[in-house]
């Protein structure tokens, strides 16, 4: 793989491609520093959608506003890996990230599997021509023939025990002549073997593929051959068979045996007998089935040709599934169940999506409730703001009704799911426009969770807007909601809010208070990501009150509670405030190990605001080392950044308090060095010091 940095594996449905791909990505593993890492490209099915399943892959959330190419394309430059992309060819047009990431990320090398070629500068092809097989009728005793090793592997499966004569080997060498080597259509035709003999299945091929000569003159043989195999597999499926397989290809990325039985009214008896015939496969390792994805396009044709009851019948059924499926693992979000939740979740992303989309479209305003509040907490946790946001505009955008309906408040919960994402995006105006929006539309209805979550929103906007006396009246008029709905997850996520108030308004008494109740509530129930929260608070407690050492407790609970369950946004956070306090203690290396970790991830997804931040930290930690003309040329970079006008908490502008420390430092030090340390650090370049920075740390 070292030898081309993007290699195509090329050629048609079925020819085993992805197989290919898959025992090279393993066969490699060990040959890149951070792994191996597989996209499955078939599921999506729009350009824009392509960045966020690369990210979602390197399980990396696109988490600010700034542009996710750059975001990615910054998180991949000092990564040694391996990136599988599966099934590129319907998204030819949105593939251009490759060719970026290419050429920003040295480390970075692509192999992907397409039926026709990338087109993108230093792609090197390999086309794919099928497993080995004889090129006459005769068999060499002597060599070993994939295809026909596949082939008696897959009839073993349908024929316990079976073993080919001289005359079956001959006749196996046929057919996998006939399929030119296609290792889908091997599987297909030895599953044939329940009803047909060795010889049978040849001759079946035979005079199916000379009816499809003769209907299309134009198509090259091995499209012909495969089509001959799909034609005949679909033939010997019983009826109700037939009806399944049809229904399931609505899936997308695979299907559990309870989500096949309730979409597509499979037993296990049906799933094992396409199993057998090889129209499914059953993957051990996550024990979920997997539908190749030229034989999900074949079904898909036949569902698109069957009466309109049946089609829409089976999307009603995925989507009535996995609007239960949210529903269910939203509630698991909130409690000990949360990891294997997500673990689930993850692993139907697209199915949930595709299903929330068609209920968009059907506008299904009962059923799009059941997904909603799930899928806004999955998304916070992941630390998908980008694609939190692009979720509910999607749902804003779609739903339509009367004013005073039921879809009007599902349209403006949407609206405050929206805004909450916003902030981080940088864009807090309009979400606390959105958020107040929602509250109005919210009041007219009876809908109490919903407005609870309308108001959490205004106040996530209105601290960052610095609208304090907002956000404080808007936790207690939440609280007034929760209150009516019982829920004591809900009364969790008030606290919080309600502890925050408290601290902006220098209550620390009531702040710490109300943060201990908030730690204790999440904690019997079983929260974790949502116990990282309050932890947060109390550290502020102590930190305003100049406790430093009961500060560095709570951020370091809340940062070893981070990196168990790999909450990013809670890691980031903790690992910030642990530098900034272990500095003013003096514990310089285990301040510098701290402001490492976060300046990573403010770094990787753009936090350009703490990234500054941060390099004023550091600059702060050399100084204290007596590395005053390095430290001048940090903060010289720091004040002239436009990003050092921000605010830190209690704190004050980071200029200001760079400015503070250069004035300081100013006495120590020459005034020519001073100047030319200035002068220095006025041409420094961020994003190189960011990067010298990062490695001299790790």
């Amino acid at each position: 793989m070292r030898k081309s940095r993007l290699l195509t594996l090329s050629g048609p449905g079925g020819i085993g491609k992805t197989r290919l791909a898959l025992k090279v990505a393993q066969d490699a593993e060990d040959e890149y520093r951070d792994g191996v890492v597989f996209v499955s490209l078939a599921p999506i099915r729009s350009n824009e959608h392509i960045l966020q399943a690369v990210a979602e892959a390197l399980q990396f959330p696109l988490a600010t506003q700034e542009n996710p190419d750059k975001q990615l394309l910054r998180y991949l430059h000092n990564k040694q890996l391996l990136l599988v992309m599966d099934n590129c060819e319907h998204l030819l047009d949105g593939i251009k990230i490759l060719s970026d990431m290419l050429h920003s990320a040295s480390g970075v090398t692509v192999l992907s599997t397409s039926r026709e070629r990338l087109n993108i500068r230093g792609e090197t092809l390999f086309p794919i021509g099928g497993m080995h097989y004889p090129q006459d009728f005769e068999i060499d005793a002597r060599r070993e023939y994939d295809a026909i090793t596949l082939f008696v592997h897959s009839a073993v499966r349908v024929c316990p025990g079976f073993t080919p004569s001289a005359d079956e080997m001959r006749q196996i060498a046929n057919i996998c002549q006939i399929v030119e080597g296609s290792p889908l259509a091997i599987e297909l035709a030895a599953a044939w073997l329940y009803i047909l003999s060795v010889d049978e299945i040849a001759d079946e091929l035979s005079k199916d593929l000379n009816i499809l000569a003769s209907e299309s003159r134009d198509a090259p043989r091995r499209h012909r051959s495969i089509q001959a195999v799909f034609d005949h597999s679909w033939s010997l499926l019983e009826p109700a068979q037939r009806e399944t397989f049809m229904k399931l290809s609505v899936f997308r990325g695979g299907f559990t045996r309870q989500a096949a039985r309730q979409v597509a009214g499979a037993t296990l008896k049906d799933l094992a007998s396409l199993v057998a015939k090889s129209f499914l496969s059953h993957n051990p390792k996550t024990n979920r089935l997997e539908i190749h994805e030229l034989l999900r396009q074949y079904g898909e044709q036949w569902l698109g040709d069957a009466p309109q009851h049946v089609q829409s019948g089976a999307h009603e059924a995925h989507a009535s599934f996995f609007a239960r499926f949210m529903q269910q693992r939203g509630e698991c979000l909130r409690d000990s169940r949360q990891m294997q939740a997500l673990v689930e979740i993850d692993a139907d992303i697209e199915n949930i999506r595709a299903a929330f989309r068609y209920d968009l479209e059907q506008n299904n305003t009962r059923q799009l409730w059941s997904y909603i509040i799930g899928l806004w907490h999955f998304h916070w946790i992941r630390w998908w703001n980008l694609a939190g946001m692009n979720l509910f505009a999607e749902a804003v955008s779609a739903l339509h009704g009367d004013p005073d309906s039921d879809a009007a408040a599902l349209k403006a919960l949407a609206m405050a799911f929206q805004s909450y994402f916003m902030p981080w995006l940088d864009m807090p105006e309009q979400g606390f426009k959105l958020a107040e929006t929602s509250i109005e539309i919210l009041e007219r209805h009876n809908h109490p969770q919903a407005l609870a979550f309308a108001y959490y929103s205004l106040t996530v906007n209105a601290y960052l807007l610095k609208k304090y006396t907002v956000e404080k009246e808007a936790a207690r008029k939440m609280r007034r909601q929760v209150e009516n709905t019982g829920d004591r997850w809900m009364i969790a996520i008030n606290l919080f809010a309600l502890g925050m108030g408290e601290l902006l308004f220098d209550d620390y008494d009531e702040a710490k208070k109300i943060a201990e109740q908030n730690l204790a509530l999440y904690e019997e129930i079983g929260d974790r990501f949502g116990s990282t929260m309050p932890l947060i608070v109390l550290g502020h407690v102590e930190l305003a009150r100049k406790e430093l050492e009961k500060a560095r407790q709570f951020y370091l609970r809340c940062y070893k509670t981070s990196q168990d369950i790999n909450f990013y946004y809670a890691l980031q956070t903790s690992s910030k405030y642990l530098a900034n306090v272990c500095t003013t203690l003096g514990k310089y290396t285990e301040a510098g190990n701290y402001l490492h970790h976060s300046l990573v991830i403010a770094n990787e997804i753009g936090f350009t605001r703490d990234v500054v931040h941060l390099l004023y930290e550091h600059a702060r930690i050399i100084a204290a080392r007596g590395e005053l003309e390095e430290s001048i040329a940090l903060l010289a970079l720091v004040i002239q950044h436009p990003s050092s006008y921000y605010a830190r908490w209690r704190a004050g502008r980071i200029r200001d308090n760079a400015l503070e420390l250069l004035t300081e430092i100013e006495g120590e030090i020459p005034a020519e060095l001073f100047k030319a340390a200035t002068r220095r650090g006025q041409k420094m370049d961020l994003d190189e010091v960011v990067n010298m920075l990062i490695y001299s740390y790790g």
